[in-house]
């Protein structure tokens, strides 16, 4: 059977939930086959509307296997496409070979990734950033000439001819060439910060809103006819805030569909009704855009479940409620980074909690949500001790999901013993330098101290950094069960290395204040 076989719920059915989210799933090839054929030829697909889960592998690519697995889950769960943000992780070629990072996925390994897409009826839909968040581009010496503005990284700039010949066609061509069948490609086009500020664009005496359109629809127009049948998609950010007419006289609402994106629990806060009108009367088709992760801090170790819950519910009452678009489909996004000179924020693996959830919740709106619930315990193969708060006020987090054993589980858990070692070694640093008497820095400059009352201090130092190398190497075992050694590597980095540095350090102020046996007389000079 197909992995993305969904089942209508006749009372309670908890119980065959276990096999609807079991792993070693009997494919059927023909049938898959037909529904690949059947996505691809019909416009609508098999759903009126897409369900699609964003994979943003910017700088930490997972593992193949641990991405079958997932598909495998999320398919079961009723997703039916995942959009891919390769940024850095595709194998450039050419001109653009060194915009690929060292540890890029290879064709090979990219082909094998969208097998299993296959395998799963999910449709594929690439993303590639077509005017901002070029930076892992435009931050290298040989395209820096691409840039708005020559300090910042972030943008092209439009009236730079070469842009879009030599550069965005090419990044496109490229992409395009491993997804001969996708129905969509995602411009991007979202917080394009700087426009109409170089010197070339100021010259051609047009405002950046004309200036973006103008951009927008050449990359538009260009995958319409380079790659028939293939619709351009991008995040709607930068036309929310146009007038109604200046949205329809750009021509937008015939080259591309919108992905309108926020991440907020009060969605109408940010996106007023009247941004729906002005969208229904340009665009066919609307697309909207949750988050099940990436969303509630650039440094966030797990996905806030109550905050990500209550913002694709929230999307749940607007897509419900809104009658004067036509929503084509709903994204969940996960972002990995906040952008490509950002440090990791929530890993893939320990967000399979919240995306799961979230994945349930939309697919299943008239579900009460503890019915939701209970099935996503029985999903990530929770024991029934596990029992979760439905609200999500206690714990946000969900600390004890590290007992359950989804694909990911033995991470999650090892990231809530960080939390704690975290929590520990902030509060004895802070002790011990500010609010106890004998190991300010005031003591460490003068090296005048107590060595009895440092004593005990001293154990408890040596103790947490001994816990701390255990943790470090423990949880780089576990990593690379997901990850290459580079992004392991750089998540132990950032996040146990610095706590182990503070706890050296102490170690060593202590170390020396205890060696000394004879002081001299106050006033300390």
């Amino acid at each position: 059977m197909l992995c993305r076989r969904r089942f209508v719920v006749l009372g309670v059915l908890l119980p065959v939930a276990l096999t609807f989210f079991a792993f070693n799933v009997r494919w059927n090839s023909s049938a898959k086959k037909a529904t690949v054929t059947r996505l691809r030829n019909d416009p609508e697909g098999p759903l009126r509307k897409l369900y699609v889960v964003h994979l943003d592998l910017k700088g930490a690519p997972p593992r193949m296997y641990f991405l079958k697995a997932l598909f495998r889950l999320i398919a079961a769960a009723g997703a039916n496409a995942i959009l891919v943000e390769y940024e850095d992780m595709f194998p450039f070629e050419g001109v653009l070979q060194n915009a690929s990072a060292r540890n890029a996925y290879s064709r090979k390994e990219i082909l094998q990734m969208l097998g299993y897409a296959q395998e799963c009826g999910l449709e594929v839909i690439p993303l590639v950033q077509t005017f901002g968040h070029l930076e892992f581009i435009l931050k290298l010496q040989e395209f820096r000439h691409f840039r708005e503005l020559s300090a910042f990284p972030q943008e092209i700039c439009p009236s730079n001819p070469d842009t879009f010949s030599v550069l965005v066609q090419e990044l496109i061509r490229q992409v395009m060439s491993l997804h001969p069948t996708t129905r969509w490609l995602h411009i991007g086009c979202d917080e394009v910060f700087h426009l109409a500020a170089c010197g070339r664009c100021t010259g051609r005496h047009m405002n950046g809103r004309l200036l973006f359109a103008e951009h927008v629809a050449r990359v538009a127009q260009f995958v319409r006819s380079e790659f028939v049948g293939v619709t351009p998609l991008m995040w709607d950010d930068m036309l929310r805030h146009w007038s109604s007419t200046d949205l329809a006289e750009s021509g937008l609402g015939e080259l591309v569909e919108p992905v309108v994106w926020v991440y907020a629990e009060n969605i109408a806060r940010l996106l007023p009704h009247y941004v729906w009108h002005m969208y229904g009367r340009v665009f066919p088709h609307v697309w909207v855009a949750s988050a099940f992760k990436g969303a509630y801090g650039e440094t966030a170790l797990v996905p806030d479940l109550r905050r990500h819950s209550e913002n694709n519910l929230a999307w749940l009452r607007i897509m419900r409620t809104t009658k004067i678009v036509q929503f084509r489909g709903m994204v969940l996004t996960g972002w990995s980074r906040y952008d490509h000179f950002a440090v990791l924020c929530e890993l893939l693996p320990v967000s399979v909690p919240s995306l799961l959830l979230n994945l349930l919740l939309v697919l299943h709106p008239r579900w009460p949500k503890l019915q939701a619930i209970r099935l996503w315990m029985q999903a990530l193969s929770c024991p029934p001790t596990v029992t979760p708060d439905e609200s999500f006020v206690s714990d946000p987090f969900q600390w004890h999901l590290g007992a359950c054993s989804f694909p990911g589980s033995n991470l999650f858990s090892a990231v809530g013993s960080y939390v704690a070692l975290q929590a520990r070694a902030m509060t004895l640093y802070a002790d011990l330098t500010e609010r106890h008497g004998w190991l300010t820095m005031y003591n460490v400059r003068h090296n005048f101290s107590s060595p009895w009352r440092l004593l005990e201090a001293h154990v408890s130092v040596q103790r947490l950094l001994r816990e701390l190398t255990a943790f470090r190497n423990s949880t780089a075992h576990i990593m690379t069960q997901y990850f290459d050694q580079f992004a392991v590597d750089e998540w132990l980095e950032q996040k146990v290395d610095p706590l182990a540095e503070k706890m050296a350090s102490l170690e060593n102020f202590a170390q020396n204040l205890i060696a000394r046996d004879t002081w001299p007389r106050r006033p300390l000079s």
